[in-house]
């Protein structure tokens, strides 16, 4: 059964709390047209300060049989509970880990062969000596992060292989405080995970959740889908089975705040990582009901029987209560099973969450399978990583240069009916070009300065931050001053009697929102009041390129009437396709949406995009 809206979780916190953070994109450069120098800046850097306070709770839906598609019976999947705590960087000397660890060692001998498993992540100088002193308990040692590297030139770094020769049973990956502190991407997460999952003695904690802007947002089921697809992208279901990964839900709002989600909350993340699970591996549903997860965040003695009474709830990753032996022996001891533990049968590949006030998470029967991808049924994402100059292609010298020996490099990304995107770089060097051009190419300047000179002998100079608009019909010369590289969209269009072929340039400061005409609250608006601002540049009846801006919140799209790419300079948001699967967007990437796409979109930061818009 296919369900027809998206369903907004809304986790809820109780206290305040203030988090303040820098979330940094690609580095791009300006140029002063006018001396031609260059300094260096960051386009597309995002600083900001947010103070939470006063939160109201919302209600968490929980599944509930025959609500919203059919019902799952419920099958009996015993699950190992895992317990681990994370001390982070503590504690302050090589003495106060032996204390900790003589404790632990004192009340947990031989609990970790038991009903729970236990593991510790010590600080790296401490993981041989943890080796050492929990030998004969069952508790297993972790490291807190790995390289994806085996070996070679990388100062700072720790391969997997060591750690499994040390003696490490797991390695943490993707904790919250790695993504948002040290910048570490899904991509580089994904790289570690296949780095860690050769060594056959070592397993992975793989953590996800979302931060409280997010979950503010209702965004939970989109930031753990993409954070999963991303973080487990090619990973065999054998690995998974076999128990080589175990996921752990860590919602960022409550960790080291105090606050915890009530065991309904939490037991209806897990079942949405689930449904991203089965959705993931659908050839293989014991993929998702066989799966750990824990939840963390502020865990405690007093919280985990509660938690661990959830039927989808199997362990707890545990931060500041593990520095205390009494208190981590007591989280273990909480979290022992009292029998079987029930699980979801199957889940839909279908999911599809809806915004709805009182929304109930639900799956669809085992029977059910996804529908065939229709035309413009999903969008294309790419992110800035993906047009670096060593995932170029090399076109060799450009033919007929006559000043320098420039070569390029190009990249393309997807071509929608009349409408290709991708990327370009080219050396120094200058040719003409006086056939006009047969499409229209616009294109914003990533690195590098660069001059087209208009047949009329107008000089167009254009350099980092700047959007280029090359009409068809163009013709004349190019002058690379500075090797330059570009995102570039090129559109196929009929004739434009009449219309103007030279080429316009639009410096980075005319996006600036005081510049762009405002357009109100969005009416179609579902979740806040996103109020847009825009401002159009060109337009020839066929294709339209200009600026666009929103604050946060959510709406609806039905059916695109046109085919949309562009270029985010700045913000955080999601993209939701019709069939459920998401992606988190952010500032350097570049997005296509289809004519014919539906979907949704939740900004939760403000969002300022340049885009191009093809009518055909």
């Amino acid at each position: 059964m296919k369900i027809s809206s998206r369903c907004c979780i809304l986790l809820a916190a109780t206290a305040s709390f203030t988090s303040a953070f820098t979330v940094q994109q690609p580095l791009t450069s300006s140029v002063n047209k006018s001396t031609g120098t260059r300094k260096s800046s960051n386009l597309f850097s995002i600083s900001y300060e947010q103070a939470y306070a006063n939160l109201t709770p919302a209600p968490m839906p929980v599944p509930v049989n025959g609500a919203v598609g059919a019902v799952v019976e419920p099958m009996s999947t015993k699950r190992r509970p895992i317990v681990a705590g994370n001390w982070k960087l503590n504690p302050t000397s090589k003495t106060e880990a032996m204390d900790l660890l003589n404790g632990l060692k004192a009340a947990n001998q031989g609990a970790g062969e038991g009903d729970v498993e236990v593991v510790v992540f010590p600080p790296l100088p401490f993981l041989s000596v943890a080796v050492e002193m929990l030998k004969g308990t069952g508790i297993k040692v972790g490291a807190q992060n790995a390289s994806s590297f085996d070996k070679g030139a990388f100062t700072g770094e720790i391969a997997p292989s060591m750690l499994a020769s040390a003696g490490c049973s797991y390695v943490l990956l993707g904790h919250s405080e790695r993504r948002s502190l040290f910048g570490e991407s899904d991509s580089s997460i994904n790289e570690r995970m296949h780095a860690c999952l050769k060594e056959q003695d070592l397993k992975v904690v793989l953590c996800i959740g979302e931060t409280l802007n997010e979950y503010e947002a209702g965004l939970l089921n989109s930031v753990v889908d993409t954070q999963l697809r991303k973080g487990l992208a090619g990973v065999d279901a054998k690995d998974l089975l076999d128990g080589r990964v175990v996921v752990a839900y860590e919602p960022v709002w409550a960790i080291g705040t105090g606050l915890v989600a009530t065991p309904e909350q939490a037991q209806a993340a897990h079942v949405a990582v689930r449904t991203t699970l089965a959705s993931m591996y659908a050839e293989d549903p014991s993929v998702a009901t066989s799966m750990r997860i824990q939840y963390g965040g502020s865990v405690s003695p007093d919280s985990v029987e509660d938690l661990m009474a959830m039927p989808d709830i199997d362990g707890a990753l545990v931060g500041g209560a593990s520095l205390v032996a009494d208190s981590f022996t007591k989280i273990v001891a909480g979290s022992a099973p009292a029998g079987s533990v029930p699980a979801p049968a199957a889940l839909s590949t279908n999911y599809l969450p809806s915004v709805e006030s009182s929304a109930i998470l639900a799956s669809a029967p085992a029977a059910a399978t996804p529908s065939a991808p229709l035309e413009g049924s999903v969008f294309t994402h790419a992110p800035i990583s993906h047009f670096t100059l060593d995932q170029l292609k090399s076109k060799g010298p450009r033919k007929g240069a006559d000043v320098g020996s420039p070569h390029d490099s190009s990249k393309p990304l997807v071509s929608v009916g009349g409408t290709s995107a991708g990327s370009w770089w080219c050396a120094e060097g200058g040719w003409p070009s006086p056939t006009p051009r047969a499409t229209t190419e616009i294109f914003y300047v990533l690195e590098g300065r660069a001059c087209v000179t208009s047949m009329n002998g107008t000089r167009n100079y254009f350099g980092p931050g700047d959007l280029v608009i090359l009409p068809k019909g163009w013709n004349g010369r190019w002058d690379v001053l500075e090797d330059i590289h570009k995102i570039w969209v090129v559109t196929d269009h009929p004739d434009s009697i009449g219309d103007s072929t030279e080429a316009i340039i639009k410096p980075y400061s005319n996006f600036a929102p005081h510049f762009l005409g405002s357009n109100g609250v969005r009416a179609d608006a579902n979740h806040g009041a996103p109020t847009t601002a825009s401002d159009t540049y060109f337009n020839n009846g066929y294709v339209s390129v200009g600026a666009w801006t929103c604050s946060p919140g959510s709406w609806p799209v039905s059916e695109r009437t046109t085919t949309e790419a562009f270029m985010v300079l700045e913000g955080v948001f999601f993209l939701t396709n019709k069939d459920g699967s998401a992606r988190r967007c952010a500032a350097g990437d570049t997005v296509v949406l289809p004519k014919g796409w539906s979907g949704q979109w939740d900004v939760i930061e403000t969002v300022k995009k340049v885009w191009v818009d093809s009518r055909l």
